[in-house]
């Protein structure tokens, strides 16, 4: 029997490391900056206007790609230095905005913000219009030239092999990266016909319907590294050399952190989404349990949002189904044995149906309850196809309701 292999063509992101010489980097860090500029005018500019229309009676307003466009062309005639910029990256600069303003207006998202320097993500993007090439140990990129690079044997191939989107730039603890966004062939898993559900925890990172508990990542001494380091940067002069030999060491114990969190999600996720076709996990509102001080600073370590989006895009690209239930369903009170609801239950760990006298881990039961609502679920959304609509990309335009 010949095993079927289903290919799908995705697109995906590749990240390798640069190492750009000094005229490289402040040709980088100008791009940088002026996709930042750029941003914020647009944003001052949308804003400038939306408040002249409210002025008027008019309640609502969005632009399109052709306003943005004339407004972005205004700005580099009064801004000369806009023009060091490859065109396709301050375009890009406000499709970002169109689509920041699109899911605040859906409900998805917050109001657009402007950036800062300080802030952590340092990027721009480029757009391939034939003009992005690969050599062998450099990348050609319009306006900035050659630039040295070092990836894998595998990704180095794959790079020449397939065709790219768009290549964003950027800047991360110091060091310099390119994000290629390719289209390419996988391979889907293979199914297994089975089904998980997930129920994710404080104690335990995640523990799924069978029983398994799948424990914290353990950073303890990687942070501990931070705090001493960050304390030293503290008392040194700022620039000095012996200031920055702390920094370079102070942004290794990052990056090493970074890095084992990653391996071990990555690990984790790709193991879950190989061995079930159907995951199902719970909808929490992590950004609202995020204002309980007391557990904010666990819940970040934890990083539940990394974990789930990883699942989540995994399961996508690899032909699995991934569903999630409600947040408000109460998992961890209902037995799920007979059916009970235990009103009753606070912060127990174990407790006892008063019912069927089953005896329950708390995470174990949620987990089981997940995944029989998850299923429940998924039959509704099943036989109820011709009830689910359509999805429509609706472009933004100059739109107005009048007084």
């Amino acid at each position: 029997m010949e095993l079927i292999v289903f290919m799908k063509c995705v697109n995906l992101g590749l990240k390798v490391r640069l190492y750009p010489d000094e005229d490289i980097m402040s040709k980088i860090n100008q791009n940088i900056g002026n996709s930042r500029f750029t941003w914020n005018k647009l944003l001052e500019c949308y804003q400038e206007t939306y408040k002249l229309f409210k002025f008027h009676g008019y309640t609502k307003l969005k632009c399109n790609m052709t306003t943005f466009n004339a407004m972005l062309n205004m700005l580099k005639k009064e801004h000369y230095f806009l023009y060091l910029s490859e065109s396709s990256s301050l375009q890009q600069v406000y499709r970002d905005l169109i689509h920041a303003y699109n899911k605040f207006f859906s409900g998805e998202g917050g109001y657009p913000r402007f950036k800062s320097k300080k802030h952590d993500k340092q990027s721009f993007r480029i757009q391939n219009n034939g003009n992005i090439k690969i050599n062998d140990n450099t990348i050609v990129l319009p306006k900035l030239g050659k630039i040295y690079y070092r990836t894998s044997k595998k990704y180095h191939e794959k790079l020449k092999n397939v065709k790219i989107n768009n290549v964003t730039i950027k800047l991360e603890n110091g060091k310099y990266y390119a994000v290629f966004n390719i289209k390419t062939e996988i391979s889907e898993f293979s199914k297994t016909n089975k089904a998980v559900g997930i129920d994710l925890g404080m104690r335990k990172l995640s523990t799924l319907d069978n029983g398994l508990k799948i424990a914290n990542l353990d950073v303890t001494y990687e942070e501990n590294m931070i705090k001493k380091y960050q304390k030293r940067l503290s008392r040194q002069k700022y620039n000095s050399n012996r200031y920055k030999d702390t920094l370079k060491t102070y942004r290794k114990w990052i990056d090493k952190k970074k890095n084992r969190i990653n391996d071990y999600y990555h690990k984790i996720t790709t193991h879950i989404v190989k061995k079930y076709d159907i995951i199902i996990l719970e909808d929490l509102n992590i950004k609202e349990m995020f204002q309980n001080i007391y557990n904010s600073r666990k819940l970040q370590r934890i990083g539940w949002k990394k974990f789930v989006e990883m699942i989540k895009y995994k399961a996508e690209i690899y032909g699995k189904t991934f569903r999630q239930v409600n947040k408000w369903y109460p998992s961890s009170k209902i037995c799920s044995h007979c059916g009970y609801y235990n009103k009753d239950l606070k912060y127990e760990t174990e407790w006892k149906c008063p019912q069927c006298q089953e005896i329950h881990d708390r995470d174990i039961n949620a987990a089981k309850n997940i995944l029989k609502q998850g299923l429940i679920n998924l039959i509704d959304e099943t036989m109820n196809l011709w009830n689910r609509g359509d999805s429509t990309v609706i472009l933004l335009s100059w739109e107005s309701i009048s007084p």
